[in-house]
């Protein structure tokens, strides 16, 4: 899943240094010394291990013989050893800047152990020695600011207590990768069997119990390894990853599935605009499907790997843009994740300050631009690599990959989101239902667009499942959304939703009206100032739809009704109504509708369709309708 790291080795910094002409004293320790070097370059590394310690029982002081035995003692991986002369190096010599290398393997090492104050001292030790413009000065200096942050975030550790997802789910030799969809009822990951063969699982939540898992399906999985994959909120989107395919165009290709009632197509690469003879993985997709964050190792980055993004625009996929340097480092950045709000972005990298190794990182988008990446701070991170985080829609619950505990085969573990870091995520609640015709209660495949009232942007497009008309779509806490449900041949329905704490599902049928003489629809979206019939301009949003549906059916006639609750006079409430249904058709005359196709009548508080009793029904008696004529 992910790259290891060597607790002990790091031949990185130190291998093959460059040694003098500084001969041992002595007559024998000169001779071993040559013997020594002469099997060094002959890469006869047993007996030059012999011949330097004979120099150092000779003349222990012979600072370019300990360096050399520090050296064989990484490649043999004897970390007692690696210690013992690179100590012995300190010693002798602590200023000289071949002494880095001692300085900053102690410092890792140390690292590794988490022995984080002692691993800063020799960090900072080895960084007087380098070169100010150098990489490893660089690198060392970011390991002394992980130091530093690691000191501090295991003096505040989060409070958290992970627990597996059950050996249901945890039963093949190692799985990873989690994703759900929006409602947390379908669990889909990577695993792998003894045989080293990849496959996408899929388990469903009955009664708070994961199922057994079972092969997403033979469309998707073959022979070769499918991985690390991605899933819209409704589930009916999946991107995965594939590699060494034969119509791939790298390593690491990105393919994409849909899903029509239980049914997934046969998987399509997503062709040379998404992916490359470069490496590309670990998708995630927005959760209306939309957006799409992946790793890649492409050119014209700012890092080895970085995440770059696409958006899906009139059914084609754009081509690929970096995120951007607030986001990758120098390093690498891997295993994007965006949450259902769309907003918050977790990633995994490398070239930040944190616990070691790769951690998590938090980064919110506020219109085009990305915050500060936060790490997501210790235990959630340690000193070993996280990767593949995954926070449910409502922000409570997190699911990852560890394999601390496991000898190596990863398993999937779930814990509650702190709330130092749910109050950082915008959570999401979402609205799912089914989609019929109101006359034969056939279900439809229809356009579900989701607009935000106050910006009047549309924020998600989603669709109806072809065969059976269900849906889901995620709404962001403390919005205020339109929603609208078009299909060719209908009346377009709209609803409205204000998000609050207190919801959290909204289940929904959804009848459409086909386009016939009196079928009519309550326009939710219309807005007046409180007791006057002067439009609000929250209700831009419905009335431009209403003129857009009106444009792309000439030869309809509509009707505008206005109605009232039954606070205050008969005559008043009456004029009020006929007020704002005039209103609303002035507005489509300035949208070039004809005003000859549109009729507007008041009608009071006649025809309630609920109770006048509370605010709430008052409210609903309160409304604009329209009908075909």
């Amino acid at each position: 899943m992910t790259p290891r790291i060597l607790v002990y080795l790091f031949p990185l910094f130190c291998a093959f240094i460059s040694l003098g002409q500084d001969l041992p004293d002595g007559r024998k320790a000169q001779a071993a010394f040559e013997k020594a070097q002469k099997s060094w370059q002959a890469r006869q590394i047993p007996e030059a291990l012999k011949w330097y310690e004979i120099v150092t029982e000779l003349d222990p002081k012979h600072y370019p013989s300990y360096l050399k035995l520090a050296q064989i003692s990484e490649l043999e991986r004897d970390a007692i050893k690696i210690e013992k002369y690179y100590s012995k190096v300190i010693d002798l010599k602590p200023l000289d800047t071949q002494t880095a290398a001692a300085y900053l393997w102690l410092a890792r090492n140390r690292f590794q152990k988490e022995k984080y104050d002692t691993a800063q001292y020799y960090f900072e030790k080895a960084l007087k020695l380098y070169p100010e413009q150098s990489h490893l000065y660089r690198l060392t200096d970011q390991y002394i600011q992980s130091s530093k942050f690691a000191i501090l975030a295991k003096q505040r550790p989060l409070s958290i207590s992970k627990e597996s997802v059950g050996e249901t789910v945890n039963y093949l030799q190692t799985q990873y990768f989690p994703v759900l969809t929006a409602d947390n009822e379908t669990l889909i990951f990577t695993g792998q069997t003894q045989n080293r063969n990849e496959n996408i699982y899929i388990s469903n939540q009955k009664e708070g119990i994961w199922q057994m898992p079972q092969s997403i399906s033979e469309a998707i999985n073959s022979e070769n390894n499918e991985g690390t994959c991605s899933i819209s909120a409704d589930g009916s989107t999946l991107v995965f990853t594939a590699c060494n395919r034969q119509d791939g165009y790298g390593s690491c290709d990105l393919y994409l599935t849909k899903k029509e009632g239980r049914d997934w197509s046969v998987p399509e690469n997503m062709g040379q605009t998404i992916n490359s003879h470069f490496w590309e993985s670990q998708p995630s997709l927005s959760a209306d499907g939309h957006t799409l964050y992946f790793a890649s190792d492409r050119k014209n980055g700012f890092g080895k790997k970085d995440i770059w993004f696409s958006k899906l625009q009139n059914g084609v996929w754009t081509k690929p843009i970096n995120a951007g340097k607030v986001i990758n480092s120098t390093e690498d950045e891997t295993a994007p994740f965006i949450h259902a709000n769309g907003q918050t972005l977790f990633f995994s990298s490398n070239g930040y300050p944190g616990m070691g190794g790769f951690d998590v990182f938090l980064s919110n988008q506020i219109d085009t631009t990305w915050s500060t990446p936060l790490n997501l701070g210790y235990p959630i991170n340690t000193v070993t690599d996280q990767v593949g985080m995954f926070i449910a829609s409502d922000g409570s619950r997190a699911y990852y990959t560890d394999d601390v505990e496991n000898n190596g085969n990863s398993k999937i573990y779930t814990f509650l989101l702190p709330a130092v870091l749910k109050n950082k995520i915008t959570t999401t609640h979402y609205a799912k239902g089914k989609i019929i015709d109101s006359q034969s209660k056939q279900p439809l495949r229809a356009a579900i667009k989701l607009v935000d009232l106050n910006s009047k942007q549309v924020v998600s497009n989603y669709q109806s499942d072809a065969q059976n008309g269900t849906f889901l779509a995620v709404l962001n806490q403390g919005n205020e959304y339109a929603f609208y449900v078009d299909k060719k041949g209908y009346l377009f329905k709209s609803l409205t939703f204000s998000v609050q704490d207190s919801l959290s599902t909204i289940d929904l049928l959804i009848p459409l009206e086909s386009i016939n003489k009196n079928k009519k629809e309550i326009l939710h979206n219309i807005f007046f100032k409180s007791g006057s019939a002067e439009l609000d301009d929250r209700s831009l949003v419905e009335l431009t739809k209403l003129s857009v549906f009106l444009s792309q059916n000439p030869e309809l006639k509509i009707k505008i009704s206005g109605y009232t609750d039954n606070v205050g006079s008969d005559e008043t409430n009456h004029q009020l109504s006929k007020q704002r249904a005039e209103n609303v058709l002035k507005f489509l005359v300035t949208q070039q509708i004809k005003p000859e196709r549109l009729l507007a009548e008041g009608y009071g508080k006649a025809m309630p369709i609920a109770p006048n009793d509370t605010e709430e029904n008052r409210q609903k008696n309160r409304r604009i309708e329209w009908s075909i004529q």
